[in-house]
């Protein structure tokens, strides 16, 4: 189901339990296999299994086609043998084989048209409480909530291995050093460019691998024709123009994140010259996560402190050694004492 809101579309995913009619459903931002799967990993980790059995309608992300030949979507299977549960198709124009997801999906529609929402967090947050009460609800066709006839279900247990949720694209790296999602670049390192890559692209990050290995990853981004860049992919480019490395390092720094360029401006304020911070914080972000950086100084200006050695010691704080204890006599390293034999503490006893 597609609806459509001010703040932009989503896509809702259902799931329903035969025998007890527990419910679980929320919206993403998108409808395509990862959060298709990422809906199913959702809803095995609330109900604590997975079901022997699932009945899904003809849709791309299960199955391919249907005539001449069934035609199962690979990566689908593949995930359903990890989970160990066999597939069943709806047959195509019999809507009283998905009687109980209609249901819900005419129920939703009134919870959406009857509710006001500020974005999508809102709306699953909303969400999830109104499916609270529908699960504590006596259900017509059993006489008993879907949430007490939840621990009656005969479930098999979570596999040991985790299953990551991605959908895999092959994507060409441009000579600036880019590959493009939808309608967003996101940086690779320089000597990347002009090479094949593949991409993971995850509910909510990608990450960017070339030749087997992982070169970048990046959180991802519904906005859209936004660039996305880690500062650290331009080391190569830096190199290549030192005439303009100090300002391009300011230019990258201020781009990654909101937090870094408050920093930065406020850092000026007070009188320190903003590409020296932004190179300081450039340096700091060698070897380091890009959420780890945006953290340290998101914690650095909630107090405040505008100073990158502070952000230096939340992030390196094993850097930080007491000061060494020196006796003030000299001697007193090189004194002795008249050893005592073991017999002298027997009055103690």
């Amino acid at each position: 189901m597609q609806c459509r809101f001010p703040f932009g579309t989503v896509h809702g995913f259902v799931w329903i339990l035969s025998y007890s009619r527990y419910l679980y459903a929320r919206f993403y931002p998108a409808q395509s296999m990862e959060f298709f799967l990422a809906g199913h990993l959702e809803a095995f980790g609330e109900i604590g299994g997975v079901a022997h059995r699932g009945r899904y309608d003809n849709l791309k992300s299960v199955v391919i086609r249907r005539q001449p030949q069934t035609v199962f979507n690979s990566q689908f299977m593949d995930f359903a043998r990890h989970f160990g549960f066999s597939v069943y198709l709806c047959t195509p124009g019999r809507a009283n084989e998905k009687g109980r997801v209609e249901r819900v999906i005419r129920d939703r529609e009134g919870f959406l048209m009857t509710n006001a929402f500020r974005d999508l967090e809102d709306l699953n947050r909303q969400f999830a409480r109104w499916r609270a009460e529908r699960n504590g609800r006596v259900h017509r066709s059993t006489g008993k909530p879907p949430s007490v006839l939840l621990p009656e279900e005969r479930l098999k247990p979570l596999p040991a291995i985790p299953y990551r949720p991605y959908r895999l694209k092959m994507a060409a790296i441009s000579a600036t050093g880019f590959v493009q999602l939808e309608t967003n670049r996101y940086s690779v390192p320089s000597f990347c460019a002009n090479r094949l890559s593949s991409l993971l692209i995850y509910p909510d990050r990608i990450e960017i691998v070339v030749d087997g290995k992982k070169i970048a990853a990046h959180r991802r981004s519904f906005a859209r024709n936004h660039t996305i860049e880690h500062p650290s992919h331009r080391e190569k480019l830096l190199q290549c123009t030192p005439a303009f490395k100090r300002e391009r390092i300011l230019q990258l720094m201020c781009r990654m994140d909101k937090a870094i360029e408050a920093f930065v401006q406020k850092a000026g304020a007070e009188g320190e010259e903003p590409a020296t911070v932004a190179c300081e914080l450039f340096r700091l972000l060698k070897g380091r996560a890009r959420e780890s950086l945006v953290s340290a100084v998101r914690e650095a200006s909630a107090p405040g402190i505008y100073k990158t050695v502070y952000i230096a010691n939340l992030l390196e704080p094993s850097a930080r050694q007491p000061n060494p204890v020196y006796p003030q006599d000299p001697k007193l390293p090189g004194i002795t004492y008249e050893g005592r034999k073991l017999e002298n503490y027997d009055e103690l006893l």
